[in-house]
């Protein structure tokens, strides 16, 4: 896409902005970034796993309600399309609007797919669906005014709601969706890695120690990146002197 600007009247005072070129810079260092912030989180994460035990009461409910969507989805829900899609165009029109983006259509079916219409897009609201646990982060506040007594059957439902978002992912994900191949399949994959990492990452570490475990992860998991990053930084300063 190139964009031309003229800055006064005269024919010879033309700025070419090449909107394309500069895109293609914006994402390259995402991608850098991403492989190193997916290494670091992954790393962060691995620690925290160490921390879990099954006899923990919000571990285990969490799994049990994970195990039961398990069964609801190899019993024929994973072949009910329309919620799936649904929730799909839906985690488009949330991200869509926490960018201010206009909505102008949504549209969900069973057998012919779905698609939203917004004014203005980016790669976050396009790649959004197949990295947002969309329902799992849209009840974690309820977590802050519920009773304790209730905690077991928030983490259940927690379980079996996240337990739908990883397998409808993996079903919905691949270079035949216009989502990935509109934003590139290497770039997509790469970003995808670590997006996924953080935010099931964040309701892992969310499900061992409330909220408070789970930014700890992600401030954690951002500056063990930020050692390999000057890793990287250093070794190539060391071959360039």
């Amino acid at each position: 896409i190139k964009l031309w600007k003229q800055r006064s009247p005269a024919k010879d005072n033309v700025i070419k902005i090449n909107i394309g070129g500069t895109v293609k810079v914006f994402k390259t260092i995402i991608l850098i970034l991403s492989v190193f912030l997916a290494i670091g989180y992954a790393l962060t994460l691995l620690g925290v796993a160490k921390e879990i035990t099954i006899s923990q009461q919000s571990v285990k409910f969490f799994l049990i309600g994970f195990g039961v969507f398990l069964v609801i989805w190899f019993a024929g829900f994973k072949r009910n399309h329309f919620f799936s899609t649904f929730e799909h165009e839906l985690t488009h029109l949330i991200m869509g609007l926490l960018f201010f983006k206009k909505i102008t259509r949504f549209h969900a079916t069973e057998d012919e797919g779905g698609h939203i219409a917004l004014h203005g897009s980016n790669f976050l609201i396009t790649l959004a669906p197949y990295f947002l646990p969309t329902i799992p982060l849209l009840i974690l506040p309820m977590f802050l005014v519920i009773n304790v007594e209730f905690y077991k059957y928030f983490y259940a439902v927690l379980g079996f709601f996240t337990s739908y978002h990883v397998f409808s992912t993996l079903q919905e994900f691949g270079f035949h969706q216009t989502d990935i191949t509109k934003t590139g399949k290497v770039f997509s994959c790469i970003f995808l890695v670590f997006a996924n990492i953080v935010c099931y990452g964040f309701l892992i570490t969310f499900v061992i120690g409330g909220f408070k475990y789970g930014w700890l992860f992600l401030k954690d998991g951002f500056f063990g990146s930020t050692i390999w990053i000057m890793w990287v930084v250093n070794f190539v300063k060391g071959i360039i002197k």
